[in-house]
């Protein structure tokens, strides 16, 4: 995996910042290793997903009456992040280009034509194709 750029380090920053602010106190036994922490996991994910997770009414604010886990943390974020990855493929594979057609074979299509005309007509008269 790519080492995060300053910006993307800076933005996992005041997220972490953000999410610590929405609680009285850090009950972590050393809270700058908590904040880098999760400044770390952070930077691993995009910041619209962060956003999310840092949100008060439909984040970890809003879910947690005490100061999340960094597992917590990161069980909150997995699963959108799986998500949009899937999306994304999907969004990638529907992109793709297609085999073209195969060409138009008449000869070929006559052929089934026919052989539906038969099954047809023999069934009509009550005989089965195991039957003939």
């Amino acid at each position: 995996m790519l080492e995060p750029s300053s910006e993307t380090l800076q933005m996992a920053a005041k997220a972490a910042e953000t999410l610590i602010g929405f609680y009285p106190s850090i009950m972590a036994s050393d809270p700058k290793i908590y904040a880098a922490g999760l400044v770390q996991l952070f930077s691993h994910y995009p910041e619209h997903l962060v956003a999310e997770a840092i949100d008060a009414v439909n984040g970890l604010p809003g879910e947690c009456d005490f100061l999340p886990t960094i597992a917590k943390v990161k069980s909150f974020l997995e699963p959108r992040w799986q998500e949009m990855v899937r999306k994304q493929d999907m969004q990638e594979r529907f992109n793709r280009k297609r085999l073209p057609e195969p060409p138009a074979n008449p000869e070929r299509e006559a052929r089934i034509a026919q052989g539906l005309r038969d099954l047809a007509a023999q069934l009509k008269s009550g005989f089965g194709p195991s039957s003939a």
